[in-house]
């Protein structure tokens, strides 16, 4: 993988892919609920200012379906940039104009400007060659700084590494050398906490982690199918029956690694939250590790009262002296509304890619860079 140390980039117009799929609020579509992913942004950034580049961000947010969707525009999420990198990001409505392409070769040294959401075109997720090229003639080099979407196929990080000499970002290279340490060589007892609603892609590093954790703890929706597997009545409880059996394999494979929930908070036949007796076996575990990862909130977090567990929880990795890594979008809200990011080793922006990139998966994004 080339980094951006090796680049030479000084006074160059710089394509940079950036992760801005950031949560929006459901009542405020225009304001930002957590902008953590925007704040890992700023050390790239203020590297390529500090060497007088003309930066050209590109982004995605959401899924408009390869159309124009304003509800999915990209402008707020530069305002917020903007702020938190106290410069000014001149906002690009259209991503392929005679007015979009003037505004780059009108930027002076250190000036950024943001396109348009990428995903209004099709291009994007179709891994387009022809798209790239186009997208590829506003810059002299392409950084990519969007480890979240690494495991994914898109033009703007894939293709576009076969027209402009390429390079990952600071915070990509972070993730990536973090996540294979975390692989290889963790500090022992390794305790893994895994939660969320879907069980299907969880179940490749489960498999591996089964052979490589000490302890597995597992809460969400994942539980309820290993529960549901295991011949447990879980009620009206959201499970995906398609997997039951590679859960049973998992489990049994596991040698009594993985620890599944004892009680539950439950509403209408549903579990919605591990139990006091659960999160407090899960403490238990937590207690004498020295390397501590978790993916996945162990209830529905987004609701106050179902998010007991993984807040109590939350506190105790954080006041914890192992070394500590979250990955996933609503992992990393949790410690951000709690603002305990802090106080951990390592926050991934990495959802799918940093799961995939645990369990030994070939991620698209990454291998472009090779």
């Amino acid at each position: 993988m080339k980094t951006l140390e090796e680049a030479n980039i000084f006074g160059k117009t710089v394509l940079v892919r950036i992760g801005a799929d950031v949560p929006m609020s459901k009542t405020a579509p225009s304001k930002i609920t957590d902008d953590s992913r925007l704040r890992v942004l700023l050390p790239t950034l203020q590297y390529l200012i500090n060497r007088k580049c003309r930066i050209v961000l590109c982004a995605h947010l959401g899924r408009p379906g390869g159309k124009v969707d304003r509800d999915y525009t990209l402008r707020p999420v530069y305002l917020r940039l903007s702020a938190l990198l106290k410069r000014p990001i001149i906002f690009a409505p259209t991503l392929f104009s005679e007015k979009t392409r003037t505004s780059v070769e009108s930027l002076g040294d250190g000036e950024l400007l943001g396109l348009e959401n990428l995903r209004f075109d099709p291009g994007e997720e179709r891994n387009s060659r022809t798209f790239a090229r186009k997208l590829a003639e506003y810059g002299e080099v392409f950084v990519n700084e969007a480890f979240n979407v690494a495991h994914h196929e898109g033009a703007s990080f894939v293709a576009i590494t076969e027209f402009l000499p390429s390079y990952a970002g600071l915070q990509f290279e972070k993730e990536v050398s973090i996540m294979r340490q975390l692989v290889r060589h963790p500090a022992r007892p390794f305790v893994v906490v895994v939660g969320g609603v879907k069980i299907d892609d969880k179940l490749p590093v489960l498999k591996y982690l089964a052979q490589h954790a000490d302890k597995i703890l597992i809460g969400g929706g994942v539980a309820n199918t290993f529960l549901a597997a295991l011949g447990k009545d879980v009620g009206s409880s959201v499970v995906d029956t398609d997997y039951f059996e590679h859960a049973r394999t998992i489990f049994r494979r596991s040698k009594g690694k993985i620890v599944l929930p004892v009680d539950y908070v439950t509403k209408n036949g549903a579990i919605l939250d591990i139990g006091h007796d659960t999160t407090m076996l899960f403490l238990k575990h937590l207690k004498t590790a020295q390397t501590i990862f978790w993916n996945g909130s162990l209830g529905k977090a987004e609701e106050e009262e179902y998010a007991v567990g993984s807040e109590v929880v939350a506190h105790f990795i954080a006041d914890s002296a192992a070394t500590t890594i979250i990955g996933g979008g609503n992992t990393v809200e949790i410690f951000s509304r709690l603002k305990l990011l802090g106080d951990l080793t390592f926050a991934s922006t990495g959802g799918g890619a940093t799961l995939k990139l645990l369990s030994g998966e070939r991620l698209p994004g990454l291998v472009a860079l090779d």
